[in-house]
């Protein structure tokens, strides 16, 4: 069973949440058919950090398509400002 949420909007998929080796706050991500990655949430997606540490004990399948949207929001224009050359050229974005 395949766990990974679709975010709207865009070819991205939400693995969930966890902290990278130094204890900093991190939303994981990945494209289809692709290696993960990870995206420090600490000031810098603000609404992805405060979705992330208010998380139930359902996880990511608990979150509402508000919540997915708004993750999805963050993430597309964080990879488009300071994603790597890789990143830009896979996403994918969407309209309505």
């Amino acid at each position: 069973m395949n766990k990974d949420i679709s975010l709207p909007n865009s070819n991205l998929y939400l693995t969930g949440f966890g902290l990278d080796t130094n204890g900093n706050s991190v939303v994981k991500l990945t494209f289809p058919n692709a290696r993960g990655f990870s995206i420090q949430t600490n000031g810098v997606l603000k609404e992805t950090h405060s979705i992330g540490k208010g998380l139930s004990k359902k996880g990511i399948q608990g979150l509402s398509h508000k919540q997915l949207k708004d993750i999805g929001k963050e993430c597309v224009n964080y990879i488009k400002s300071y994603g790597s050359i890789l990143q830009k050229k896979k996403l994918k974005t969407y309209s309505k």
